[in-house]
């Protein structure tokens, strides 16, 4: 039987884009859609940027909105934290319980090189979001931790506030991509947001094959990839369309409409 293939022609993948004036822009229309999707579309996804500077501003943003539990993969982590950090997001479990020191991040006064209020969400965290494992409440459970790691946070599935279930997103570098183990993927999520378009054909494929995996991977669920498209990135945005061996689609009106087989 022939492998069902999205019009990207990558077998099991769907591939859009959503156009954007400029990258302030792109921050705040990221985060509703991600926040427009419905129930049932809420599925765990992943997040690719090209730096660490793309990767801070992301996170920052995401924790602004306190709708998202936040797994963030970046170049100060030690090879022992991704993968514990990376192995919680794969069981859909927040890592740490109240008064544990958790894993997978790094001290608060060392989190982002002078960048670290980036990650305190509106002001009123105080400093307590890390990267690793964070959540979008404003602050993270076990009050008084202040050790290695990112802290405890709230899971896949957990209740934030206003009584919304948060939506469990990984935001990792290319960089840090490239150097994941092996037996940790692919991750398995069914929604990849190239934050940042990829600069050349191997990272776009390593994104979509760690994600996603191989073509027999993805025959069980549908895979969605969303390029977001700055307005003065359109000559990378057509080199990407050759990566995709056809033109990627704008995305439509109803997101949900992304995830419902045609």
């Amino acid at each position: 039987m022939m492998a069902e293939c999205g019009p990207s022609g990558s077998a099991g993948v769907w591939h859009y884009y959503a156009a954007v004036g400029n990258r302030g822009a792109k921050l705040t229309t990221l985060v509703e859609l991600l926040q427009a999707l419905p129930a049932a579309c809420r599925r765990p996804l992943a997040i690719c940027c090209s730096a660490r500077d793309s990767l801070d501003n992301l996170v920052y943003w995401l924790l602004r909105s306190r709708s998202f539990a936040v797994t963030a993969i970046h170049s100060d982590l030690t090879d022992k934290e991704r993968e514990l950090a990376l192995a919680s997001f794969k069981r859909g479990l927040a890592v740490g319980t109240a008064g544990n020191l958790g894993v997978g991040g790094v001290a608060a006064a060392e989190l982002a090189g002078g960048r670290l209020d980036r990650y305190d969400a509106g002001g009123s965290g105080g400093g307590r979001e890390r990267a690793g494992l964070v959540d979008g409440a404003g602050s993270s459970s076990g009050g008084g931790w202040a050790g290695p790691g990112p802290g405890p946070g709230l899971g896949p599935g957990q209740q934030g506030p206003p009584g919304e279930a948060l939506v469990s997103v990984l935001a990792v570098t290319d960089v840090c991509l490239k150097a994941l183990p092996k037996e940790l993927l692919p991750l398995g999520v069914s929604l990849l947001v190239e934050f940042d378009l990829p600069p050349s054909k191997e990272v776009y494929s390593r994104r979509v094959s760690a994600l996603f995996g191989s073509g027999k991977d993805r025959r069980s669920q549908r895979c969605v990839v969303i390029d977001m498209v700055e307005a003065g990135a359109i000559g990378a945005f057509r080199t990407l369309e050759g990566f995709a061996a056809s033109p990627v689609m704008e995305m439509p009106v109803r997101v949900e409409d992304m995830f419902v087989q045609q």
